[in-house]
């Protein structure tokens, strides 16, 4: 009788576990533990160290004012002022020549939940898809894309490859942090 090959590897650690138990176990508990050490007592006539407390001056940091300056830049919703895109997330902006890094936006939704999809099925067929929160006139809308890309002709390749392959009017944008 032949045992399946996980069944094996879980009786061949068992009795390795049940071994190192078998050894250490009584090496621990056996009592004698280490010696104990005796410190010669401290008399009244030993002076106490001194001690001297180090006064440091706190470090000088524009740490809130760039945290201010953070807050003036977000309105009351999250999303940044300048480009309008919820902050922390990709900003997806219209490219120009002096761009160095890409994406594909593929689609927009204004339900968070079916961009939520749409970025798992792209993510399932081998495609690195993000998606990115913009206000536009006033609504809400979560764009998915594929990127970042550093050379514009892969991401020109990659709009034609995603708008043939989704039936989807896919567009170049300059992808930024």
């Amino acid at each position: 009788m032949y045992l399946k090959e996980e069944t094996r590897y879980r009786v061949t650690g068992s009795l390795f576990l049940l071994a190192l138990a078998v050894i250490g176990l009584p090496m621990l508990f056996d009592g004698a533990g280490l010696p104990a050490r005796e410190l010669p007592p401290m008399s009244a006539e030993q002076p106490l160290p001194e001690i001297t407390l180090i006064q440091e001056e706190p470090l000088q940091s524009d740490f809130i004012a760039r945290i201010d300056e953070l807050r003036a830049g977000v309105d009351e919703d999250g999303f940044q002022k300048d480009n309008e895109t919820r902050f922390g997330e990709p900003v997806l902006l219209p490219p120009t020549q002096d761009d160095d890094v890409w994406a594909v936006q593929v689609a927009s939704f204004s339900e968070p939940e079916n961009a939520r999809d749409f970025r798992g099925r792209l993510r399932e067929d081998g495609y690195e898809a993000f998606i990115s929160t913009a206000k536009s006139d006033g609504s809400v809308r979560s764009r998915v894309a594929v990127g970042p890309l550093l050379n514009r002709q892969q991401a020109q390749s990659l709009l034609s490859e995603l708008s043939s392959r989704y039936e989807v009017e896919a567009r170049l944008v300059a992808f930024a942090n």
